[in-house]
């Protein structure tokens, strides 16, 4: 496993993928990693009630078929009021990755 890391990290290649994948330090970067990942939580916590309830009366309406009754297990589970620590922990990992050379010279 180190000797397969190893490579990764000596591999131009990897390190090139690498290297376009990292968000831009300006400022669509850092707008595009919060509009991504934090302000999604924000909205599920504060109007997940009003989602539900505009989604159920949505599936009422419509003729039952895969995708309404797809709609209907996923609102249960995305829609729930609370924050999801991963998508806010991988929000966070990818803000510290923009500002990382800056970090690492302090």
């Amino acid at each position: 496993m180190r000797e397969k890391l190893n490579n990764l990290k000596n591999n131009p290649e990897f390190q090139e993928k690498l290297q376009e994948m990292k968000p831009k330090r300006n400022i669509w970067g850092i707008l595009g990693v919060v509009l991504f990942f934090f302000v999604p939580e924000v909205v599920n916590v504060l109007w997940h009630v009003e989602i539900t309830a505009w989604i159920k009366e949505l599936i009422k309406s419509a003729p039952i078929t895969p995708m309404s009754e797809l709609l209907e297990w996923a609102t249960g589970k995305l829609f729930t009021g609370k924050i999801s620590f991963m998508n806010i922990g991988v929000g966070i990992a990818f803000l510290v990755w923009i500002f990382w050379d800056d970090i690492k010279k302090l």
